[in-house]
Protein backbone atom coordinates (compact mmCIF):
# COMPACT_ATOMS: atom_id res chain seq x y z
CA UNK A 1 0.00 0.00 0.00
CA UNK A 2 1.31 3.55 -0.97
CA UNK A 3 1.22 6.20 1.68
CA UNK A 4 1.36 10.16 0.58
CA UNK A 5 4.88 10.35 0.18
CA UNK A 6 5.10 7.82 -2.11
CA UNK A 7 2.42 8.77 -4.20
CA UNK A 8 3.81 12.54 -4.04
CA UNK A 9 7.42 10.99 -5.26
CA UNK A 10 5.12 9.20 -7.84
CA UNK A 11 3.97 12.04 -9.89
CA UNK A 12 6.87 14.14 -9.15
CA UNK A 13 9.29 11.96 -11.18
CA UNK A 14 6.45 11.05 -13.55
CA UNK A 15 5.26 14.44 -14.10
CA UNK A 16 9.29 16.27 -14.29
CA UNK A 17 10.70 13.32 -16.31
CA UNK A 18 6.96 13.42 -18.57
CA UNK A 19 7.58 17.50 -19.47
CA UNK A 20 10.66 16.86 -20.39
CA UNK A 21 9.97 14.37 -22.65
CA UNK A 22 7.73 16.50 -24.35
CA UNK A 23 10.22 19.15 -24.96
CA UNK A 24 12.38 16.41 -26.43
CA UNK A 25 9.77 14.74 -28.77
CA UNK A 26 8.71 18.01 -30.02
CA UNK A 27 12.49 18.84 -30.70
CA UNK A 28 12.66 15.66 -32.52
CA UNK A 29 9.68 16.40 -34.61
CA UNK A 30 11.03 19.78 -35.34
CA UNK A 31 14.24 18.38 -36.64
CA UNK A 32 12.35 15.81 -38.73
CA UNK A 33 10.01 18.69 -40.40
CA UNK A 34 12.98 21.03 -41.33
CA UNK A 35 11.12 23.44 -38.90
CA UNK A 36 11.86 27.25 -39.30
CA UNK A 37 15.02 28.08 -36.79
CA UNK A 38 14.12 31.36 -36.28
CA UNK A 39 10.76 30.16 -35.23
CA UNK A 40 10.67 31.69 -31.15
CA UNK A 41 9.03 28.61 -30.27
CA UNK A 42 11.86 26.64 -32.02
CA UNK A 43 13.90 28.53 -30.47
CA UNK A 44 13.05 28.03 -26.62
CA UNK A 45 12.46 23.91 -27.62
CA UNK A 46 16.11 24.31 -28.83
CA UNK A 47 17.73 26.21 -25.64
CA UNK A 48 16.04 23.48 -23.34
CA UNK A 49 17.46 20.85 -24.75
CA UNK A 50 20.46 21.80 -26.05
CA UNK A 51 22.78 21.00 -23.15
CA UNK A 52 21.95 17.37 -23.54
CA UNK A 53 21.57 16.47 -26.87
CA UNK A 54 24.15 18.51 -28.50
CA UNK A 55 26.88 16.84 -26.90
CA UNK A 56 25.48 13.38 -28.18
CA UNK A 57 24.88 15.26 -31.82
CA UNK A 58 28.34 15.04 -32.17
CA UNK A 59 28.46 11.15 -31.21
CA UNK A 60 25.33 10.08 -33.40
CA UNK A 61 24.76 11.24 -36.76
CA UNK A 62 21.41 12.34 -37.86
CA UNK A 63 20.00 9.26 -40.09
CA UNK A 64 17.92 11.14 -42.80
CA UNK A 65 15.67 13.80 -41.11
CA UNK A 66 15.74 12.10 -37.80
CA UNK A 67 17.88 13.12 -34.80
CA UNK A 68 19.73 10.03 -33.08
CA UNK A 69 20.44 12.04 -30.50
CA UNK A 70 17.22 13.27 -29.56
CA UNK A 71 15.58 9.90 -29.76
CA UNK A 72 18.06 8.17 -27.85
CA UNK A 73 17.65 10.49 -25.13
CA UNK A 74 13.96 10.41 -24.84
CA UNK A 75 14.62 6.56 -24.53
CA UNK A 76 17.24 7.00 -21.72
CA UNK A 77 15.06 9.55 -19.99
CA UNK A 78 11.90 6.92 -20.47
CA UNK A 79 13.99 3.89 -18.87
CA UNK A 80 14.82 6.32 -15.78
CA UNK A 81 11.67 7.54 -15.35
CA UNK A 82 10.53 3.15 -15.40
CA UNK A 83 13.24 2.48 -13.20
CA UNK A 84 12.36 5.22 -10.83
CA UNK A 85 8.72 4.82 -10.34
CA UNK A 86 9.69 0.79 -10.50
CA UNK A 87 11.68 1.37 -7.68
CA UNK A 88 9.45 3.61 -5.73
CA UNK A 89 6.25 1.40 -6.24
CA UNK A 90 7.81 -2.39 -6.33
CA UNK A 91 10.70 -2.42 -4.68
CA UNK A 92 12.63 -3.89 -7.67
CA UNK A 93 14.06 -3.72 -10.91
CA UNK A 94 13.14 -6.13 -13.80
CA UNK A 95 16.09 -4.64 -16.72
CA UNK A 96 14.28 -6.24 -20.03
CA UNK A 97 10.34 -5.24 -18.49
CA UNK A 98 11.60 -1.85 -18.27
CA UNK A 99 13.71 -1.74 -21.61
CA UNK A 100 10.47 -3.07 -23.30
CA UNK A 101 8.46 -0.45 -21.14
CA UNK A 102 10.24 2.34 -22.19
CA UNK A 103 10.45 1.30 -26.22
CA UNK A 104 6.93 0.83 -26.23
CA UNK A 105 6.01 4.48 -24.17
CA UNK A 106 9.06 6.25 -26.20
CA UNK A 107 6.81 5.05 -29.43
CA UNK A 108 3.52 5.99 -27.86
CA UNK A 109 4.63 9.31 -27.20
CA UNK A 110 5.61 10.35 -30.16
CA UNK A 111 2.67 9.13 -31.61
CA UNK A 112 0.24 10.94 -29.07
CA UNK A 113 2.35 14.26 -29.42
CA UNK A 114 1.73 13.67 -33.44
CA UNK A 115 -2.28 12.95 -32.40
CA UNK A 116 -2.84 15.55 -30.30
CA UNK A 117 -0.69 18.52 -32.08
CA UNK A 118 -2.79 17.82 -35.42
CA UNK A 119 -6.04 18.18 -33.36
CA UNK A 120 -4.92 21.43 -32.19
CA UNK A 121 -4.80 22.55 -36.19
CA UNK A 122 -7.46 21.43 -36.81
CA UNK A 123 -9.59 23.29 -34.10
CA UNK A 124 -7.37 26.09 -34.54
CA UNK A 125 -8.35 26.38 -38.22
CA UNK A 126 -11.17 26.94 -37.61
CA UNK A 127 -10.58 30.53 -36.33
CA UNK A 128 -9.43 33.17 -38.56
CA UNK A 129 -5.86 34.58 -37.37
CA UNK A 130 -3.11 35.93 -38.73
CA UNK A 131 0.61 34.76 -38.13
CA UNK A 132 1.53 33.11 -34.79
CA UNK A 133 4.34 31.13 -34.10
CA UNK A 134 2.41 28.26 -32.61
CA UNK A 135 0.71 27.68 -35.59
CA UNK A 136 3.72 27.79 -37.44
CA UNK A 137 4.98 25.04 -35.52
CA UNK A 138 1.41 23.05 -35.25
CA UNK A 139 1.79 23.25 -39.17
CA UNK A 140 5.52 21.91 -39.62
CA UNK A 141 5.16 19.34 -36.74
CA UNK A 142 1.64 17.82 -38.72
CA UNK A 143 2.47 18.23 -42.73
CA UNK A 144 4.59 15.06 -42.75
CA UNK A 145 1.77 13.06 -41.93
CA UNK A 146 -1.39 15.46 -43.24
CA UNK A 147 0.81 15.82 -46.67
CA UNK A 148 0.40 12.24 -48.29
CA UNK A 149 -2.86 12.25 -46.38
CA UNK A 150 -3.92 15.35 -48.25
CA UNK A 151 -2.51 13.81 -51.72
CA UNK A 152 -5.29 11.15 -51.65
CA UNK A 153 -7.86 12.86 -49.60
CA UNK A 154 -8.30 16.26 -51.88
CA UNK A 155 -10.81 19.16 -49.84
CA UNK A 156 -14.59 18.49 -50.22
CA UNK A 157 -16.21 22.21 -51.05
CA UNK A 158 -12.75 23.67 -49.59
CA UNK A 159 -12.72 22.15 -46.27
CA UNK A 160 -9.59 19.90 -46.08
CA UNK A 161 -10.74 16.43 -44.01
CA UNK A 162 -7.18 15.05 -44.15
CA UNK A 163 -6.68 14.95 -40.41
CA UNK A 164 -9.79 12.71 -39.95
CA UNK A 165 -8.36 9.87 -41.55
CA UNK A 166 -4.83 10.80 -39.76
CA UNK A 167 -6.31 11.23 -36.40
CA UNK A 168 -7.79 7.81 -37.23
CA UNK A 169 -4.75 6.21 -37.98
CA UNK A 170 -2.64 7.53 -35.23
CA UNK A 171 -5.05 6.33 -32.94
CA UNK A 172 -5.07 2.92 -33.65
CA UNK A 173 -1.28 2.47 -33.71
CA UNK A 174 -1.23 3.99 -30.67
CA UNK A 175 -4.14 1.87 -29.00
CA UNK A 176 -1.56 -0.65 -30.54
CA UNK A 177 0.98 -0.21 -28.07
CA UNK A 178 0.20 -1.22 -24.56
Amino acid sequence: MYNNATNAGLFLINSLFELYILVLVIRLLLAYASANYFNPITQVIIKLTAPLVNPLRRVLPNFFRIELSTLLLIFLFEIIKIALISLLSVGELNVFFIVMLATTATIKFILQILFYAILLQAILSWFPTGYSPASQVLDQITSPVLRPMRRIIPPIQGIDISPIPALILLQVLIILFP
